[in-house]
């Protein structure tokens, strides 16, 4: 009888470590989906005129059946000195929440799993760089002969991961001389996968933002 219970014990020892490492291993590094983002702002400040402050916005709403509307760009336009730092954060809101939720602290809380993209338009093929450090985005149709948008975008956040990697929901706008042209945001989502490049995971908003420099 000794000899059985013995044997019970060590059966069920071993269901329980078995139990234990399975549920480590299910716990580790959780997949986390794309987040329902309705509406991207752009918070930029003038950083030698503090009152020259420009929020532009891009929305899309959904219906009461919960389809997108036609996404209003109205808001979507940037007004920007000539030869000018701005310091931007990117602002982002979930709107199908009632009331509507800033979940930018939740986009940096989790930034180790998502990284900013800011490509202007047009762009000379020697201007596009593709790098880890770069806001470029690999693809980007370039003109040879212009006239381009003069701005330069920097990232100035970096995330925990071991080398830190950059984020991107701060950063530097440098603008040059008067030009006009476009600026495509993009939110890159890489649980498990970000390295610094565009490639890996999936986007959970791509946008346009219509750039005045004058």
């Amino acid at each position: 009888m000794k000899k059985v219970n013995q044997n019970c014990v060590a059966v069920m020892l071993l269901t329980l470590l078995f139990y234990s490492c399975n549920k480590s291993e299910q716990t580790i590094a959780p997949i986390i989906a794309n987040e329902a983002l309705t509406t991207i702002q752009l918070q930029l400040t003038n950083a030698s005129n503090s009152a020259d402050v420009q929020i532009p916005q891009w929305e899309q709403l959904l219906n009461n059946e919960g389809n997108p509307l036609p996404a209003d760009t109205s808001k979507a336009i940037l007004n920007l000195a000539a030869n000018s730092t701005y310091n931007c954060s990117l602002l982002i809101f979930d709107k199908t929440q009632n009331p509507p939720t800033n979940v930018s602290a939740e986009i940096f809380n989790r930034r180790n799993y998502h990284l900013e993209y800011y490509q202007p338009t047009p762009i000379s093929p020697s201007n596009l760089i593709i790098s880890n450090t770069s806001t470029d985005i690999p693809g980007t149709p370039t003109s040879a002969t212009g006239p381009y948008l003069n701005l330069v975008v920097t990232r100035t956040d970096l995330d925990t991961n071991n080398p830190p990697l950059q984020v991107g929901l701060s950063t530097q706008f440098v603008t040059g001389a008067a030009s006009t042209g476009r600026l495509r945001v993009v939110q890159r989502h890489q649980p498990n996968a970000k390295n610094g490049t565009y490639a890996p995971g999936s986007s959970d908003f791509d946008v346009n933002f219509t750039v005045n420099i004058k």
